[in-house]
């Protein structure tokens, strides 16, 4: 099949795609792509299709992103008049969100709220919830899924604060940490939160750290070992009492949480001291060395897997560092 041939289309005949989860477009990253523009022209055709009302097609000469919002902002605001362009048909509204995370897939990812607010259009139209089927069709990886999802779980106020102009704006960070401590809260119905309220809890928290109190989203994670621990120990009492006093007092931290004998601190020990071993040991073996050993290979193998699918439980997100021209 031949590739579409480009044209070059009038500015004010273009118009942005109304399902494109990229809502936030920051100044640093819009200014290097002007200067781009500016110096070596649109180098990468945008994609559009033919604008259609009510499924009768308008004039012919107006059309609809499908790929290339930011170039085709930045080439606005700097008065070119005309851009080029690959013209497609019209999408179903489907495939219009699908193929917006594929193009996402290879380029810098979006903030991760606008993504979770167009997996919700796309849950909504598909009926699938599923993490591993939503993952095959977005192409977004299952951990990513599942944090869009726990960000979807806070109210809107909330995820406002995650559209908010990079000034102002709350990292998704902070509210996927959380989650470890206000799943368990709410699933459980744990007294402290329960009186207070999910929203009056969450600004507790969100006020901790905003004023330093909590210094860093990872403490979440301290708070919900301590959880886990006190389960084990039958000792969730013990918890909901410091939990309680946690949210009562404004100045109190996580890490002034004290309930002995209930961490993975053993366990991580172990971990850090054999882990560090192991690495050695694999960066002193040849390659080849390895292959020529079915049995190391197959530990390896098994070890890998287990690894990745621990850090995707952990929620903690795959680097992604593909530059982004969208």
């Amino acid at each position: 099949m031949l590739p579409a041939p480009v044209k070059y289309i009038p500015i004010r005949n273009i118009a942005p795609n109304p399902h494109n989860p990229r809502r936030l477009f920051d100044k640093g990253p819009m200014a290097i792509l002007r200067e781009s523009i500016t110096n070596l022209g649109i180098l990468v055709p945008v994609t559009v299709y033919p604008s259609k009302v009510g499924g009768i097609e308008a004039k012919r000469d107006k059309f609809v992103l499908l790929d290339g919002e930011r170039r085709w902002r930045c080439a606005a605001v700097l008065k070119i008049k005309e851009i080029p362009a690959v013209i497609v048909e019209q999408p179903s509204e489907e495939t219009n969100i699908l193929t917006m995370f594929h193009i996402h897939n290879v380029r810098e990812g979006w903030q991760l709220m606008p993504t979770a607010l167009k997996l919700q259009t796309l849950m909504g139209i598909l009926k699938v919830r599923n993490g591993r089927k939503l993952a095959e069709l977005t192409k977004l990886r299952v951990g990513q899924i599942r944090r869009c999802k726990i960000l979807l779980t806070f109210p809107k106020r909330f995820q406002n604060m995650m559209l908010a102009p990079p000034s102002e704006r709350m990292k998704a960070d902070f509210f996927i940490e959380l989650q470890r401590i206000r799943g368990p809260a709410i699933k459980e119905v744990f007294f402290p939160w329960h009186k207070r309220g999910d929203v009056k809890c969450i600004d507790i928290f969100l006020s901790k750290y905003l004023s330093g109190v909590i210094n860093a989203v990872t403490e979440f994670r301290k708070l919900s070992e301590i959880y886990r621990g006190c389960v084990r120990k039958s000792r969730v009492q013990d918890f909901l009492k410091q939990l309680e006093r946690l949210l009562r007092n404004p100045k109190m931290a996580i890490d002034d949480i004290d309930i002995p004998g209930v961490s993975f601190e053993r366990e991580f020990k172990e971990i850090r001291r054999s882990g560090r071993r192991l690495i050695r040991q694999i960066n002193s073996i040849d390659a080849e060395a390895i292959v020529s050993d079915e049995r190391v290979l197959e530990i390896l193998r098994k070890l890998q897997k287990l690894i990745k699918t621990k850090l995707s439980e952990a929620l903690i997100p795959e680097p992604k560092n593909a530059p982004s021209d969208s």
